[in-house]
């Protein structure tokens, strides 16, 4: 027997289904949707806290828990092997000039242009709205895996993981918001040409 009565309409409208979209650099010109994808995407934010110890401590005491370390991270699978999107599992290696061949990198620390602005995932809710999950100064730090395998398709994992930048070291690493709508840039700007 459910000890469950009743729901609430927002409680209906607010449960959020299907698959996500997934846009790298949402908002900036450099976007672009990251598809055709397989899976889903999956959002994880963490907080490392430290407990503080003191003589009498009997156990987890409210108030002195430092925040000691933030991530979040953005999980996605792709089946798109386009060189584009081969260098997001490798951001620090270089694509040729001719844009078919793609080299291991130099040794040495990434550029900041190896990082994505934003690795933004909207999913859309039953009341027609969309959650829209944001990681910043993201890049896929677990290097490229690839198989052919009969009878399938390639896939591409990707885990775009947030960065501080050197110049605010406590700034933003990921943003939740409620939209009612989403249009991507170049989507926008093509059908006002």
């Amino acid at each position: 027997m459910s000890i469950v009565k009743n729901l609430t309409k927002k409680e209906i409208e607010k449960i959020q289904i299907d698959e996500g979209v997934i846009v790298l650099d949402y908002g900036e010109t450099t976007e672009r949707p990251l598809a055709p994808c397989r899976g889903g995407g999956e959002f994880t934010a963490t907080a490392t806290l430290r407990d503080i110890e003191f003589d009498g401590r009997n156990g987890k005491t409210a108030g002195l828990q430092p925040i000691e370390e933030q991530a979040a991270s953005l999980k996605v699978t792709t089946i798109c092997m386009s060189q584009e999107n081969l260098k997001l599992a490798m951001p620090f290696a270089r694509i040729e000039g001719d844009g078919k061949t793609i080299k291991n990198p130099k040794m040495g620390v990434p550029e900041s242009s190896d990082y994505l602005k934003n690795v933004t995932m909207f999913c859309r809710t039953l009341d027609g709205e969309y959650k829209k999950i944001v990681v910043y100064n993201a890049m896929h730090e677990g290097g490229i895996s690839a198989k052919a395998v009969q009878k399938a398709e390639g896939e591409l994992a990707l885990e775009f993981a947030a960065h501080y930048t050197v110049d605010d070291l406590d700034g933003d690493l990921w943003q939740i918001t409620d939209v009612s709508e989403f249009t991507m840039r170049k989507a926008a700007e093509a059908s006002h040409a």
